[in-house]
């Protein structure tokens, strides 16, 4: 019998609110960087560089991706598009998973297109609109559409999260100490080489983001 993997932790760190488009010193310098580096199902040789960071305040969770990537596709630029055929960075997360009600998908591709809904599986998911989403912002380094080169080696994305989505879904607060389930993947599966990349393992014989068995931890510090 095989013994399955160990799932990674994360700890998120705690800052002070900070805004976007806004001036002022952003923290991350300080946060610590998880790795999205197991690169699951093509053997293609493509396994980019990516590194996402989290931390929170009283009132958010904000996420940093960074991926090195000279080419990306950005095609789609509408609210909930599938930003997943697109160079795409995603976070799975359950707040409260000894609640067994589900987790929240947020996809969005390099442009910050974002692809978000809530269930407990692939097969049943309710889409989050921009209503239960109020306080939602992202900043991306990449602004429209682009196939190819776009003019560097890196490209950044960020976005915050109102902890008030998650009171809303689960019923109860997010403190300090709270310790939840989570992935973060990154993909392109009509990228010009397309590509599957995790932080926790997923061990399925085929791509599928959507199993919350494998997801590692967070931590809520």
């Amino acid at each position: 019998m095989t013994t399955p993997a160990p799932r990674p932790s994360y700890t998120v760190v705690r800052v002070g609110d900070f805004g976007f488009g806004e001036p002022g010193e952003r923290p991350w310098g300080n946060v610590p960087a998880l790795a999205v580096d197991h690169y699951l199902w093509l053997e293609n040789g493509y396994a980019p560089r990516v590194e996402a960071r989290l931390c929170w305040s009283p009132r958010f969770l904000y996420v940093r991706f960074a991926v090195g990537e000279k080419r990306v596709r950005v095609r789609y630029t509408k609210f909930q598009d599938p930003v997943y055929k697109d160079s795409c960075v995603e976070f799975f997360v359950d707040m409260f998973p000894e609640k067994r009600l589900g987790y929240v998908n947020f996809e969005t591709n390099a442009a910050g297109t974002l692809l978000c809904a809530f269930g407990p599986d692939r097969a049943h998911r309710t889409a989050l609109w921009p209503e239960e989403l109020a306080g939602f912002s992202v900043e991306g380094s990449i602004r429209g559409p682009v196939t190819g080169e776009y003019g560097a080696s890196e490209w950044t994305l960020e976005y915050r999260v109102p902890l008030d989505l998650f009171k809303n879904l689960y019923g109860e607060e997010v403190r300090p100490g709270r310790r939840g389930a989570a992935n973060f993947y990154k993909c392109g599966d009509e990228a010009e080489v397309p590509h599957y990349g995790a932080w926790s393992p997923v061990e399925t014989p085929a791509p599928d983001f959507h199993r919350p068995e494998f997801f590692g931890e967070i931590i809520f510090g």
